[in-house]
């Protein structure tokens, strides 16, 4: 087994000056101790009883009714065992038990219904990772407490996910990275205190996190980031695999497949591509959203990520699920170094190109992996680009961008407006008539960024690459200095 010395000094590092929030409480920024039964991580990867763990994970949103916890009410039938019994057959080895949306109520009776819940999950041979809601007010600070207390003896509850995507869920607008740093260092004292050998950690949602809830900042044992849509995924997954500086794994991903607008076989192929680019990627584990298709879904998406319709009946892309874990990718696969042809204009816009710099305040260094986010003049169309290695960036749009932050993985943010900015035009395009300002990524057709070839991985250099980099107008943006915190 792989010695942890290591891991824990790099930990430790990153999270200099975050371990003591405001309130005086010291928290335990070591990692919980191997023991055996518990899920742990060494060497940046998950072990279990001695050997490398990888989660293969499914999304299950359930509720309490009353002393019990039951599915979903838009799932096929109301017994959880049947539905953790299937979830094995399939080939998961842990579900992310979503038990964020609930109401106060006798929290003895939530605690038991909790504890038989996980319990019937091991019976089924899966390991739980519990998504609670996030304690922010008192209530439910003491109820996460007493929660922990009372579930710190079962080993097949492996990680407790406090918070679920802050970039869209966070109560408080415009959040100081510091603060964000100190709530969760005193949620990770109260594990490391009630639950020692229970992981932790806070689902995050694409890049822009960087602004307010800083993955590299944050004090957990591990990210859990969420990505969707073919045209962002692969993009996401390289940012959080190379700069949130910590493990790193995907809680959330999956692609919506009715057989009609979009066919299983799409979902299956798109299962494969996504689990893969993860591997080579260094992802130490894999989520799915969802068990069933939710007929009651705000979108598309949300309607039909199942891996089971509406009815009850699998989609194929369960058939690829049991061939995932024994799949040996990741450990001496080379990914060449190369980012996906779209990573650094995600949506192939062609109208704009901005360029600039990034730069550390003290040093004059170029910062490499910031975000920069772009946004137009009634903030209707927002797009992202990263800095490269020289911390240059390039950031593409279809329409003028107006509204602009930027940050750093542990680094300070700069938000500005530019209304005066100098276009040169190269091509014939009208600067007063832009085509397609209005155009996102739900508008555009991913159907060509899905190869016909299940092994072969999406954005690969075979594709078309200058057709991310077409533009007609151009204008310099300066250099942005960031500080280190």
């Amino acid at each position: 087994m792989v010695r942890r010395t290591l891991f824990i000094a790099l930990l430790a590092i990153l999270t200099v000056g975050c371990n003591r929030p405001d309130n005086g409480i010291m928290y335990n920024d070591t990692l919980p101790p191997i023991t055996d039964g518990y899920v742990g991580l060494e060497d940046g990867h998950f072990v279990l009883d001695g050997d490398y763990w990888f989660p293969v994970m499914l999304n299950y949103k359930a509720f309490f009714d009353g002393d019990r916890v039951v599915p979903a009410p838009y799932y096929t039938g109301t017994d959880l065992r049947e539905h953790f019994d299937t979830i094995a057959s399939w080939g998961f080895n842990a579900v992310r038990v979503c038990l964020d949306v609930m109401g106060e109520g006798d929290s003895t009776a939530m605690f038991e219904a909790t504890r038989r819940m996980v319990q019937t999950a091991d019976s089924a041979g899966l390991h739980v990772m519990l998504l609670i809601k996030t304690p922010f007010e008192p209530y439910w600070q003491s109820y996460t407490k007493g929660l922990l207390r009372h579930l710190a003896d079962l080993p097949a509850l492996w990680a407790y996910d406090f918070f679920n995507e802050p970039l869209y869920f966070d109560p408080v607008a415009d959040r100081d990275k510091m603060d964000a740093v100190r709530i969760v260092a005193e949620w990770r004292h109260w594990v490391r205190t009630y639950a020692p050998r229970q992981l932790f950690t806070v689902a995050t949602a694409e890049p822009i996190e960087v602004f307010e809830w800083d993955p590299a900042l944050l004090p957990v044992d591990f990210i859990e980031m969420h990505t969707y849509h073919p045209l962002r995924v692969f993009s996401e997954m390289w940012w959080y695999s190379h700069y949130c500086g910590k493990p790193w794994m995907v809680g959330e991903t999956g692609l919506p497949a009715d057989n009609d607008s979009v066919p299983y076989e799409w979902q299956e192929q798109f299962m494969w591509n996504a689990y893969r680019f993860a591997k080579i990627n260094n992802a130490i584990g894999f989520g799915w959203w969802e068990f069933q298709d939710n007929p009651q879904g705000v979108n598309f998406e949300a309607q039909y990520t199942g891996l089971s319709d509406r009815n009850g009946k699998r989609k194929p892309a369960v058939d690829l699920v049991r061939h995932l874990g024994k799949m040996c990718l990741g450990a001496g696969v080379d990914s060449d170094g190369i980012p996906p042809t779209n990573y650094y204009n995600m949506l192939a816009y062609s109208n704009i190109r901005l360029t600039g710099m990034v730069v550390d305040e003290a040093t004059g260094k170029p910062v490499e992996g910031a975000v920069v986010r772009g946004w137009n003049d009634d903030w209707s169309v927002g797009m992202n680009t990263y800095t490269d290695s020289n911390g240059r960036y390039t950031l593409y749009s279809n329409d003028y961008n107006v509204h602009f932050e930027v940050s750093a993985p542990r680094m300070s943010r700069k938000k500005f407006d530019r209304r005066n900015l100098k276009y040169k035009n190269i091509g014939s395009l009208d600067p007063n008539n832009l085509p397609d300002r209005q155009r996102e990524y739900q508008q555009i057709d991913y159907r060509p960024y899905l190869n016909n070839s299940i092994p072969e991985i999406p954005f690969n250099v075979d594709y078309d690459s200058t057709h991310f980099f077409r533009y007609s107008l151009e204008a310099d943006m300066g250099t942005v200095k960031l500080k280190k915190l």
